[in-house]
């Protein structure tokens, strides 16, 4: 009898200590966050910056030290303002980064140009191949920080992600298509979100149906670029008559500079019976 008694007596004591746990246990409490992502200051679909096409955004949410939260990245589809908007419910008291992608998005909003399936920390051209003379092509990040220790409205401004090359040569055909393709050799393709940094250099085609009016060839692409200057790359541009095997105009260019949010200037002019000259000119975009 005295056995049983002390057994109760411990499940007793056992049971109020785990309870008195229990209620020291602090409780987690979430707050709501309004947040407002755009790609370009005062941009609108009826005026603006003209060439900005994205229309879908991912968030990924990770810690304010860069580590995984736990929630898996969402997506917003653009607002008749080329605005993004995402609610989500966060662990108050605590910081975060917000880490952003926008781009234009396939059907659905999947991936269209980027390969984003490995997350935004390892972006990626998909199949070594970027649609050229294609303002869809251009894509747009950023990092916001802050802490949630209440409900709050958190706004971020993204800037390209992307160099665009602008090629004018001297090629001056008859009326026609050609496909022009630009075979570079060494070009970043792999682009991490949070950091800004463009790596993974390999080779990468760029192509497109252009039609020849009797003025010089003009063809433009979208590459990802890092931020500083001094990076350059180099490139094979050929134009093919549409049924035709051989091109019609073949040259190499070489150290055409990158930079991220930049737009370079590559033109090729001859004059009489001179050899071409190639001169370029950057200018940073909006």
């Amino acid at each position: 009898m005295k056995k049983e008694i002390i057994i109760l007596t411990f499940l007793t004591l056992f049971t109020a200590a785990c309870n008195n746990t229990q209620d020291d246990a602090p409780e987690q409490t979430y707050v709501d966050i309004t947040i407002s992502a755009s790609t370009a200051d005062g941009y609108t679909r009826a005026a603006g910056d003209p060439t900005v096409m994205a229309d879908r955004c991912i968030l990924a949410i990770y810690n304010a030290d860069g580590s995984e939260y736990g929630i898996e990245p969402v997506t917003a589809a653009a607002d008749a303002s080329g605005n993004f908007h995402f609610e989500p419910r966060l662990l108050s008291g605590r910081s975060y980064r917000l880490v952003f992608w926008a781009d234009k998005g396939g059907s659905d909003n999947g991936d269209l140009y980027y390969d984003t399936s490995s997350g935004l920390r390892s972006i990626t051209v998909k199949e070594n191949a970027v649609a050229a003379c294609n303002e869809a092509a251009d894509a747009f990040w950023g990092v916001t920080d802050f802490t949630a220790d209440g409900p709050k409205a958190v706004e971020a401004m993204l800037t390209r992600a992307t160099c665009r090359i602008n090629v004018t040569t001297e090629f001056t055909p008859a009326t026609s298509e050609y496909i022009v393709s630009a075979a570079f050799t060494d070009v970043p393709t792999h682009f991490d979100a949070m950091t800004g940094s463009a790596g993974g250099r390999q080779g990468l085609v760029s192509s497109a149906t252009v039609a020849a009016t009797g003025s010089p060839i003009k063809w433009y692409t979208y590459v990802m670029a890092p931020d500083e200057e001094g990076h350059t790359v180099d490139f094979t541009m050929t134009a093919t008559a549409n049924g035709e095997a051989t091109p019609a105009y073949e040259r190499e260019f070489k150290d055409i500079p990158i930079q991220r949010n930049y737009e370079v200037n590559v033109s090729v002019t001859s004059s009489g019976t001179s050899a071409p000259t190639l001169s370029t000119a950057a200018t940073q975009r909006r």
